[in-house]
């Protein structure tokens, strides 16, 4: 945990933040935190900030925080991920959101099995605290959005070009494209929205429609990778490529 990441109704009438459950037993167990230590906090879809350890004992901690006048823009990244296995996505959404994303949007393709989407995962109890763990690795306060596309054509043809509208990229990573990501310009605050296919990828009629929504097929090398490694591999490829243009910009 980088980051405390504190919610309204944690804040008492007093205008201190207490904690219990399992934010309070890291602070308190791996944090080893003791009273005057003073944490990096953020409060959710707020702003990051410092609290002061009032008090800590085996139940709660009470802190006094301060925080920054400016609240972080959205990421300028989307994700349009083929909603993979539960087990693979329970370790995804975490990873995926500690870089730093505005969008998830979980989507049925062809090779998607149909009970996936009926996986408990998908409820917003059981994913919600999989991406504060991801927020609090990654320092982030604003929360990535999930949207559930349970078929493939009328996202596609009805929605996919009104949600991406802003996109200046758009992505789909496949590993038998002809052109490499490594490619791209990005300057720092481009939008960019990139597609993930499922194991075996995407079927060749998806790739085309998703081209004829001025989507790239693009490759991150020759490699296939499972969805797990290719989510992270493409997340990190993507903010090197910003940090790349940003340092061009500065020389």
């Amino acid at each position: 945990m980088n980051l405390v990441l504190l919610e309204p109704q944690d804040q008492r009438q007093d205008g201190c933040f207490e904690l219990r459950g399992p934010r309070a037993s890291h602070i308190r167990e791996v944090l080893r935190a003791v009273t005057g230590q003073r944490l990096r906090v953020g409060m959710l879809e707020g702003s990051p900030g410092v609290g002061e350890v009032l008090e800590i004992d085996d139940e709660r901690v009470c802190l006094r925080c301060e925080f920054d006048t400016l609240r972080p823009a959205r990421p300028p990244i989307d994700l349009v991920l083929a909603v993979p296995r539960p087990k693979s996505l329970r370790k995804l959404l975490p990873e995926i959101t500690a870089f730093g994303v505005d969008r998830i949007v979980l989507l049925r393709t062809w090779r998607v099995e149909k009970p996936f989407l009926s996986s408990s995962i998908l409820q917003p109890a059981v994913y919600r605290p999989l991406l504060h763990e991801g927020m609090m690795q990654g320092r982030h306060t604003r929360e990535p959005h999930i949207l559930i596309e349970p078929l493939f054509n009328p996202f596609v043809q009805d929605r996919l070009d009104t949600y991406f509208s802003s996109a200046k990229h758009k992505i789909v990573a496949h590993p038998g494209a002809k052109r490499s990501l490594a490619q791209l310009e990005i300057e720092p605050t481009d939008r960019v929205v990139a597609v993930i296919g499922p194991e075996g990828g995407l079927v060749a009629y998806e790739l085309d429609q998703l081209e004829r929504h001025g989507f790239q097929t693009m490759t991150m090398g020759p490699a296939p990778l499972r969805v797990e490694t290719a989510c992270v591999a493409l997340m990190a490829q993507i903010e090197l490529l910003r940090q790349r243009k940003r340092r061009c910009d500065e020389a």
